[in-house]
């Protein structure tokens, strides 16, 4: 039996309120009041013109993608060490994924080999990704490299909202960006999604294709139009019973949900912070991670001795995660691998994700602190 899960939804009574709310009016499906109102908040929140909320992240991805013109046969460069989400939204728009390596500081994408790779490749997109709830370390030097070569770089915020750099919030960086409201994200639907930007031909387009390219599906034009469509396009819209669940989220996060996991974040680092064994993901100067996961990587040893300790957790009741297998590992993606990925197996390797929920208090991170340090202190022996 888990008793410390990785991470777990923070819910109240007004989630309850608003989800009865959405009973009682019988309207379920996308369009609802509520799904407005979330996508009006949130982009208030992270400071852009304009969200739209879709049903997971993955659904986001696809559809930024789409809406800023990807095509078959596109370049798309993405980091190695991601979740797989990203390279299959590439793939879906019929594109090629590029990977390349991340740095070893806050585990994101690497200015110093992407310019190599934007010269070699000429891609369309370029796709950074904040990992853990902490601001990648090149991220304004990748949004000038990207306006500088005419790339549209494309920001997957998916696990970093409540995060800063610079007092602007990720969201706000890429021409167009994601997020994620999965369960256990920093607030969480169940599955969802959103697609973030202040272009206002992004966001059409975008509304466009998730709503199955019909454009005459509102009161303003004739019934009989209805079912008329332009072309491809998707259901991905979110429906109305998640996007109440989504609205009292982001109503609560900035006074109850982040103040509580900058609190487990913060507790976590000053509990692991001196141990000779590993280190921590790194804080860029000038921003502050919303520590949606806290991980530790080893600096010596072996990955039999970081699976091991992982195994040892779960035993005791303690979830854990590895690093992500690195994109270029994985049978069937194909992608083209631009120069080493020394950084992203070192890190799939040598590093473990242990768990983060908001509720916890400080006994319980020292803790999978304790037990951490126990089986280490069982392996010098």
């Amino acid at each position: 039996m888990i008793k410390y899960p990785i991470n777990e939804p923070n819910l109240s009574e007004l989630e309850k309120k608003y989800v009865l709310d959405v009973l009682a009016s019988n309207w379920l499906s996308a369009g609802g009041k509520y799904t407005k109102r979330f996508e009006e908040k949130l982009s208030n929140y992270i400071g852009v013109n304009y969200s739209l909320a879709v049903q997971s992240g993955t659904a986001a991805l696809h559809l930024a993608l789409k809406a800023v013109g990807v095509q078959i046969g596109d370049n798309v460069i993405l980091p190695n060490y991601s979740c797989g989400a990203t390279i299959s939204a590439v793939l879906q728009c019929g594109a090629n994924p590029v990977v390349i390596d991340v740095e070893k500081e806050t585990y994101g994408l690497d200015a110093n080999i992407l310019k190599d790779a934007i010269i070699k490749y000429s891609p369309k997109v370029v796709q950074l990704v904040h990992i853990y709830g902490y601001i990648a370390r090149d991220t304004l030097e990748i949004k000038e490299m990207c306006k500088k070569y005419g790339v549209i770089f494309l920001e997957d915020a998916c696990e970093a909202l409540g995060a800063e750099m610079n007092n602007n919030k990720p969201g706000s960086f890429g021409d167009i960006s994601i997020f994620s409201i999965r369960s256990e994200k920093m607030i969480g639907v169940g599955e969802g999604g959103v697609v973030s930007t202040s272009n206002h031909k992004y966001f059409s387009e975008a509304i466009k294709l998730a709503s199955r390219n019909a454009p005459y599906r509102s009161s303003d034009f004739p019934y009989w139009k209805k079912y008329f469509y332009n072309g491809e396009g998707y259901n991905y819209l979110l429906p109305h019973l998640l996007g109440a669940i989504a609205l009292a989220q982001i109503e609560r996060f900035e006074n109850e949900i982040l103040p509580k996991k900058i609190y487990v974040g913060e507790m976590f680092r000053n509990l692991f912070c001196d141990d000779s064994h590993f280190v921590l993901q790194e804080i860029v100067s000038g921003s502050s991670p919303c520590y949606w996961l806290n991980s530790i990587r080893f600096t010596a040893g072996n990955k039999e001795t970081v699976r091991n300790l992982g195994i040892y957790l779960l035993s005791e009741g303690i979830e854990v995660r590895s690093g992500f297998l690195p994109l270029s590992d994985m049978q069937g993606f194909n992608p083209v691998v631009f120069g080493s990925q020394d950084v992203g197996h070192y890190l799939y390797e040598n590093l473990l994700v242990l768990p983060s929920a908001s509720r916890f208090i400080e006994s319980d991170i020292q803790t999978i602190s304790e037990k951490v340090n126990l089986f280490l202190s069982e392996v010098k022996k």
